[in-house]
C-alpha cells in the first residue's frame, strides 16, 4: 500500500509541474512586452508576436512563421526557421529592431504608431506640394502632431518643423519662424538646413554675430550653402574648407 501511495503521489507531482511549466510558459509570453503587431514604417512590413509565442513576420502579403523566447539573461530571441536570432526591444517597449545590432535603421513601431507614421509622411508631402504657405503650415502641423514622442522619427519631425518654418518666414511672421528653427535643431542639432535657415533670418534680423554662428555650424555639417556665404563674406569655417 505504500509504495502504491508513493508511486500515485510521484504522478500527481509530475502532473501538476506539467501543468505548472505550461502556465508559467504561457503567462511569460503573455506578459512579454514585445506581444503584439509590429510595422516598419513606409513599408508594407509587420511582425506579429503572440501569446502563445509565435512570430508572423508579413511582406507585401507573404507570410512566415517562427517563434521567440527570451534566453536565461532575458534576451529576445527569434526562430524564423534558420536558428534563433537576438533582436532588440527598447527599454520603453516602443521601438524593435529584428536584429541585435543598436544601428540598425529598420525600426519596427506598434501598428497604430507606425501608420500614424505613415499618415504623417503623407501629411509632409502634401505640405511641401501645396501652392499656398497657409495650407502648408496646416499640413506640416498636422505632421508635427503625429511625429511628436516617437524618437525614430525625430530627423522627420525636425524637417517638419524646418519646413514650417519656411513658411512661416515666407508669411513674415518672423517668430514663428524663429520659433520653428530653433524647434527643429533642438530635434535634430544634425540637421544642417535648420542652422542655414536660421542662419538667413537672424542676418535678416540684423544679428550678425549670430547669423555667423549658425552658418559656421551649417557649413561643419556639410550644408554647401552656408559654406557660399561665408567664402563670400571672407569667413573661414572651423573646419578649415
Amino acid at each position: 500500500m505504500p509504495s502504491t501511495f508513493l508511486t500515485f503521489r510521484t504522478s500527481c507531482i509530475a502532473a501538476f509541474m506539467v501543468i505548472l511549466l505550461t502556465t508559467l510558459y504561457a503567462c511569460s509570453h503573455a506578459d512579454d512586452p514585445v506581444t503584439g503587431t509590429w510595422k516598419l514604417p513606409g513599408e508594407d512590413i509587420t511582425a506579429d508576436f503572440s501569446k502563445e509565442g509565435t512570430v508572423t513576420l508579413s511582406i507585401s502579403g507573404t507570410t512566415i512563421s517562427g517563434a521567440y523566447r527570451r534566453d536565461n539573461e532575458n534576451n529576445l530571441l527569434v526562430d524564423m526557421g534558420n536558428g534563433e536570432q537576438r533582436i532588440m526591444l527598447s527599454e520603453q517597449g516602443n521601438e524593435l529592431r529584428l536584429s541585435d545590432q543598436q544601428n540598425d535603421t529598420d525600426i519596427f513601431l506598434r501598428l497604430e504608431t507606425a501608420q500614424n507614421v505613415d499618415k504623417a509622411e503623407e501629411l509632409f508631402t502634401r505640405g511641401y506640394q501645396a501652392d499656398q504657405c497657409d495650407s502648408s503650415i496646416v499640413f506640416y502641423s498636422d505632421a508635427i502632431m503625429l511625429l511628436e514622442g516617437i524618437p525614430s522619427e525625430s530627423e522627420h519631425l525636425a524637417r517638419a518643423y524646418n519646413n514650417r518654418g519656411i513658411c512661416h518666414e515666407k508669411n513674415d511672421e518672423t517668430d514663428e519662424a524663429m520659433n520653428d528653427y530653433n524647434k527643429a535643431i533642438e530635434t535634430d542639432p544634425r540637421l544642417e538646413i535648420a542652422y542655414g535657415n536660421r542662419a538667413w533670418l537672424y542676418d535678416k534680423l540684423g544679428n550678425r554675430p549670430a547669423a555667423i554662428v549658425d552658418y559656421k555650424r551649417a557649413a561643419e555639417l556639410g550644408y554647401i550653402p552656408a559654406r557660399q556665404w561665408l567664402s563670400e563674406q571672407g569667413i573661414g569655417t572651423e573646419t578649415g574648407k
